[in-house]
């Protein structure tokens, strides 16, 4: 074994833990706080929530809101509906929200794919 390897990889696995942050906001929702930066400087916010069999991994609908309020440019929006879609996820076209059903195996996937996303995005404004 190749012990500066393990050490590096137990320090990123430690970082991660200390800085993706999980709270609970009712029965069925989890918010997920990533230490991912948008282009205004924030931290990117991911949601959980539980469904049946199944997992909702969203936005919360507010991210496309927070860089167009007013949705005035559609230019903007449709090139961003674009690549939301051609991700892999869902988007809701009138409350903006983009989202993606996993199960909970494919939930940490699908977590750093809308923040990525969301990053990605972020930049497009």
């Amino acid at each position: 074994m190749d012990n500066e390897l393990n050490e590096m990889k137990a320090q990123s696995v430690a970082w991660l833990k200390n800085n993706l942050n999980f709270y609970r906001m009712d029965s069925q929702t989890i918010e997920v706080e990533t230490p991912l930066i948008d282009s205004f400087g924030q931290n990117i916010y991911c949601f959980i929530i539980k469904k049946d069999e199944y997992y909702l991994i969203s936005d919360g609908g507010w991210f496309l809101f927070k860089l167009d309020p007013d949705m005035s440019d559609s230019d903007f929006y449709n090139q961003a509906v674009d690549i939301i879609i051609g991700t892999g996820f869902e988007i809701d076209e009138e409350t903006g929200e983009f989202f993606m059903e996993v199960s909970i195996d494919e939930l940490p996937l699908a977590l750093n794919q809308l923040a990525q996303l969301q990053v990605a995005l972020s930049y497009l404004k």
